[in-house]
């Protein structure tokens, strides 16, 4: 004995609940929707426009890990440290009988981490001067050691900034004389890891950036400056973290949450319009060819026949490899659901749905409308469609996965928007940076869990409603 489908969308979503496999993808579902909404909160539209700007992730730390790892390796990590102009005690006073002004802006940095600062940045010093005559100005490092590094002594003209890295040579020569003064071991500069050396503890192994120690502690910044009449400075202090944010970064120093965030939009949008419109195309075509039979049902059989053994992802490369040589851009992601509309008109969906219009047009109902004078077209859509909607439900939910699959395939092989920051796209800079060789893991794992998660969501969902829907999985 079978036991009838349920009627219209409530009934069908009461059913869903009760399974366990309903509950489950409907939790999962609802966790990568609400990411969706996330999106105006966390980044809105300016931030998606500055994606592929680099200048605009400069505050932000190259390839560091997510910042939860530390809860797996029980430490500390270097996080981003910011000292503004705010942060910064100023000192100034005449000198020279009033001929020259001194200036002495003081930081203390607090670091009480386990690792050093980011192997790939380090930190940066961001001097603003203000001042039509030339200026003395001296940068100084003091240690919790009470060791002092002079990082920078230089004469500057005009009003120009200064922006110094750890991996600026200015910054490398001191580095090097530090480690020469503190344990007689002269090192290139070339090889220093300022980074490592002035955060480490005094040692034969203090520039290793795998056998130093850190030196925890009370750091100090201090910058002098000398000018003749009137002038001024301000600074900045950033020193980059090894760990950052809930996803960490990537090679472009990108917040990688942002390309999450703004992925599943993007992939819930694609997945869903596709498989709604291909999906309603496909029952449209089914039942045309059970309602008209005939050469009409012959076409449409052969053709669904022919159009399911080619092979669609091959051909949607071609096209988009023409597209690009051609217009000399990227083929946009509507432009995807168009070509996939044309190469398959008919699908597996077809035929069911022809079955199932085969089985309803010989229903009492059905003549008593045929008799009353009721055209095709009225038939079709006014009580035959109704009838197979919930078995096209199943269809469009069991669809979303492959065309989720599809468009990071698309991403992945370089066809994707590139604007756009998809789950795919990401695991396409991943794949490029070799961040899987390098060992940055979060790269690629974050994005792919996102998809594969998804994908998931709607298996299970699709599970449920085909033993809803399906007479022969509702047996008691």
């Amino acid at each position: 004995m079978s036991v009838p489908a349920p009627i219209g969308l409530k009934a069908l979503f009461k059913e869903v609940l009760s399974t366990k496999s309903g509950k489950l993808s409907l939790i999962i579902l609802i966790f990568i929707a609400s990411l969706a909404i996330a999106v105006p909160v966390h980044a809105g539209p300016e931030v998606i426009r500055k994606w592929n700007d680099p200048t605009a992730w400069e505050d932000y730390p190259t390839c560091a890990a997510p910042e939860w790892v530390d809860i797996f390796l029980g430490i500390r990590s270097c996080r981003n440290t910011y000292i503004g102009q705010e942060d910064f005690f100023k000192y100034s006073k005449p000198i020279g009988g009033g001929i020259y002004k001194l200036i002495i802006l003081s930081a203390k940095i607090s670091y009480d981490y386990d690792t050093f600062p980011n192997i790939w940045d380090g930190f940066r010093i961001s001097i603003e001067i203000n001042t039509t005559q030339s200026m003395f100005i001296e940068i100084r490092w003091v240690r919790p050691d009470e060791r002092v590094v002079v990082l920078w002594s230089e004469v500057v003209y005009g009003s120009s900034p200064v922006t110094l890295l750890a991996t600026d040579w200015d910054i490398r020569d001191a580095t090097s004389a530090f480690i020469y003064n503190a344990t007689g071991i002269y090192i290139e500069r070339e090889k220093t890891f300022p980074q490592i050396a002035l955060f480490a503890k005094v040692g034969p192994n203090m520039n290793d950036p795998d056998r130093a120690e850190v030196l925890r502690g009370t750091y100090k910044l201090i910058i002098s400056a000398v000018v003749y009449g009137e002038g001024d400075i301000e600074a900045s202090f950033l020193i980059y973290g090894r760990v950052f944010g809930l996803a960490g970064t990537d090679n472009l120093r990108r917040d990688i949450i942002i390309g999450i965030l703004w992925g599943a939009p993007i992939a819930l949008a694609f997945g869903l319009s596709a498989a709604l419109i291909l999906s309603f195309v496909h029952a449209l075509f089914g039942i045309i060819a059970g309602w008209f039979g005939g050469r009409i049902d012959a076409f449409i059989q052969r053709l669904t026949e022919v159009l399911m053994i080619i092979p669609i992802l091959p051909i949607l490369i071609l096209i988009s490899y023409v597209w690009t040589t051609i217009y000399l851009k990227t083929m946009p992601i509507w432009m995807v659901i168009v070509i996939l509309i044309a190469l398959s008109p008919v699908g597996g969906a077809t035929l069911t749905v022809r079955s199932l219009t085969l089985q309803i047009k010989e229903e009492q109902y059905i003549l008593a409308t045929i008799a009353c004078g009721a055209g095709s077209s009225r038939v079709i859509f006014k009580h035959i469609l109704p009838r197979v909607i919930p078995y096209m439900i199943v269809s469009i939910v069991s669809a979303v996965p492959g065309y989720i699959f599809l468009e990071a395939a698309l991403s992945i092989l370089g066809l994707g928007d590139p604007t756009l920051p998809t789950w795919g796209k990401i695991l396409s800079d991943a794949y490029n940076a070799k961040a899987l060789y390098v060992g940055w893991w979060w790269w690629i794992l974050i994005p792919a869990f996102f998809i594969v998660i998804t994908a998931f969501a709607f298996a299970l969902l699709g599970y449920a409603l085909d033993k809803i829907v399906n007479p022969r999985l509702r047996e008691l």
